[in-house]
């Protein structure tokens, strides 16, 4: 890889050596001077100065990736037209009464938390949403007019990708990670190109490499100065009007504390039109009517079924992989395949229901073969002889005491459901499903 040939913007220490290049990266880029190892960079005026000098190499590093990142932002016109393209993106989804969904699993989620903080601080109405959760009954947070927010350095969060195949169709997605083109990324990979907007986010070098511990640093550092970046632009391409821009909006939404303290007194918004104009009309409550309301004496005229929950066997897809299938393969199948709901198909006569597919997906090995689970005794593929068979015509109360008695007489709990049609399956079913009007 080339090494820089022109001063970057940020002024690097003289006494930082060559880089070290960093594969994942394009070659086209130039990377920033690696930080010194602790013992070269002495210091005085203090008795032990190890722990300042492995401080100063930590910040030195992070120097030196945000560098890195803005010198990309510089000289890729592709990163600079994605960056246009989210700003517009998101400043269209509020003018339309939508908001940005941010999302993230771990570090990144609290850098997504924080970003989701931002924008709300701007009027740019967001909101956070775990993928965990979402896969619980918080997908009902993200409407058809919204626009998700990515954060993911390597692109291929499990969690992730398993919420994606429930996401919207009419909901774009803005991925904040490491790759440069959104063919690499898994997030993307599967996104019409009018629906994802890739903003890359690498680092010069990887984490163990710069400072010996491969925990989120300098990742976490950009994905807040990107996301820092899109919120600022994204406030001054939305809020134009005079004396209503930016810094208007935050100090009327920061009354508190000493930013609020420092602010000049503000002409007070009314409560009514307030909510009228933070809110779109879709998220305001309506008024129940009473032909709304069920009559008592009718509630148990018609009992659910169990073909009312199943999912068509010929929607579900198999896997394609050539040689050993990894999880990543399953994950990506199933983004493929959304109505689906995560279910995959491992061969014929192996199917993978969509809470196997959520543990495993857990362990974050997602380069992991499948054999490597099986191996270890982890819950995965069912195979076809270990469905229980019910019925279509079954009631849901009916088929909660078939897999009881099923799952009593063999001594584990049946898994897959059947839904039958004389000898013809129509679909499947999770048996957990069947209770989820209990869950939490």
């Amino acid at each position: 890889m080339g090494h820089l040939k022109q001063q970057l913007p940020i002024p690097l220490s003289p006494a930082m050596p060559l880089p070290r290049p960093n594969p994942s990266l394009d070659d086209d880029f130039c990377l920033p001077m690696t930080p010194p190892e602790p013992a070269d960079a002495p210091l005085s005026g203090t008795k032990d100065t190890a722990p300042v000098a492995t401080a100063l190499q930590v910040i030195a590093t992070e120097r030196a990736a945000l560098a890195h990142l803005e010198h990309i932002y510089q000289t890729d016109p592709l990163a600079q037209e994605y960056l246009a393209r989210a700003v517009s993106q998101i400043v269209r989804t509020i003018k339309h009464g939508g908001k940005l969904v941010c999302c993230g699993v771990g570090k990144s989620g609290k850098i997504a938390q924080k970003l989701e903080a931002t924008m709300n601080s701007l009027g740019i109405y967001s909101a956070f949403l775990h993928p965990t959760e979402a896969l619980h009954g918080d997908l009902g947070m993200i409407r058809p007019h919204d626009t998700l927010l990515l954060i993911s350095f390597s692109g291929r969060t499990p969690e992730l990708l398993l919420m994606l195949p429930h996401i919207p169709s009419t909901v774009p997605v803005i991925a904040i990670t490491s790759h440069m083109r959104p063919s690499t990324c898994p997030l993307l990979s599967f996104q019409p190109s009018s629906m994802g907007i890739l903003l890359p986010a690498p680092i010069h070098e990887d984490e163990e490499s710069s400072i010996g511990v491969c925990a989120p640093t300098s990742s976490t550092t950009v994905a807040l100065s990107l996301g820092d970046a899109l919120a600022i632009a994204t406030a001054r391409r939305l809020h134009t009007s005079p004396g209503r821009g930016p810094a208007e909006i935050f100090k009327s939404h920061h009354p508190g504390g000493a930013i609020g303290a420092a602010s000049i007194a503000l002409t007070p918004i009314s409560m009514s039109s307030a909510s009228s104009s933070s809110a779109p009309s879709d998220y305001l409550p309506t008024q129940p009517s009473e032909s709304s309301f069920p009559q008592s004496d009718t509630k148990t005229d018609q009992r659910p079924l169990v073909r009312d929950m199943l999912i068509p066997l010929d929607q579900i897809p198999k896997v394609t992989a050539s040689g050993k299938v990894r999880l990543l393969d399953i994950l990506l199948t199933a983004i493929q395949h959304p109505n689906a709901k995560s279910w995959v198909y491992l061969s014929p006569s192996e199917i993978v229901p969509p809470r196997h597919l959520r543990f495993v997906s857990q362990s974050n090995y997602v380069d992991m073969p499948v054999s490597a689970f099986v191996d270890l005794g982890l819950p995965f593929g069912v195979a076809r002889k270990d469905w229980l068979e019910i019925p279509s015509s079954s009631t849901i109360e009916d088929a909660r005491r078939l897999v009881s008695d099923a799952s009593a007489s063999a001594g584990s709990p049946v898994t897959v459901i059947a839904v039958m049609q004389e000898d013809e399956c129509l679909g499947v079913i999770e048996a957990e499903d069947l209770w989820n009007d209990c869950d939490d």
